[in-house]
C-alpha cells in the first residue's frame, strides 16, 4: 500500500468512527467538507497512535475518552478543545454566545494551570499547515475558517450559523426545521 492509500484509509476511518460518535451519517459528515481538515487537526494535535486507539475502540464503550469528546466538539462546533479542556466550564463560559467584550476565562494561548508543555517532536513536517500547532500543541483554537457554518450544531438544532447561510428575509417567522 503507498502512503497516499493509508492515508486516505485513515481518513476513511476517521469518517466512519465520527459518524457513530457524533450520530450523523458519514454523507454528512463529507458533506461539511471539513473531514480531511479536522483528521489533519486530530492527528497533529493528538497524534497518529492515539487516533488510530480511538479509531479502533468501540464507539459506543468510550464516549467518555477525552481525546474522542474533543473529536465530537470539533465536528459540532468547528474548535479543537484539546482533551485537557473538554471538561472545563471556563472553556465553555468563554466561548458562550454573549461573552464579548468579557475578559476570557482562558486565552487561545494558556494552558491549564499545572499541565505542561506539550511539545512532540516532528509533528509539522514542511508542506503541512503551520495553522495546526507548529512544533507546540494548543488547547484550544479554531480549525478552519469554514468549521464554524458547517459545525453539526446548526443541523441538529435546526438553525442556521449566525452572519453566514441566512435563510433570507422573513424566515424568522416559521419554526425550524430539522432533518430526518
Amino acid at each position: 500500500m503507498t502512503q497516499t492509500t493509508d492515508t486516505e484509509k485513515n481518513l476513511r476511518d476517521f469518517v466512519k468512527f465520527s459518524a457513530a460518535v457524533t450520530g450523523f451519517s458519514e454523507f454528512d459528515l463529507w458533506g461539511t467538507g471539513q473531514a480531511e481538515e479536522y483528521y489533519k487537526t486530530v492527528v497533529n494535535q493528538e497524534g497518529p497512535d492515539a487516533i488510530r486507539k480511538v479509531i479502533a475502540s468501540d464507539p459506543s464503550a468510550v464516549p467518555s475518552d477525552p481525546v474522542v469528546n474533543s473529536i465530537i466538539k470539533l465536528w459540532y462546533v468547528g474548535v479543537w478543545y484539546g482533551p485537557e479542556l473538554v471538561g472545563r466550564m471556563d472553556v465553555a463560559a468563554w466561548t458562550a454566545p454573549g461573552r464579548s467584550g468579557a475578559k476570557p476565562a482562558v486565552p487561545d494561548d494558556s494552558r491549564p494551570e499545572g499541565s505542561r508543555a506539550w511539545v512532540m517532536s516532528g509533528q509539522h513536517r514542511a508542506g503541512e499547515d503551520p495553522a495546526h500547532g507548529g512544533n507546540e500543541r494548543k488547547p484550544l483554537f479554531v480549525v478552519s475558517p469554514d468549521a464554524y457554518t458547517e459545525g453539526l450544531l446548526w443541523r441538529a438544532i435546526g438553525a442556521h450559523p449566525s452572519g453566514a447561510k441566512a435563510p433570507g428575509y422573513g424566515s424568522w417567522v416559521n419554526p425550524p426545521v430539522f432533518e430526518d
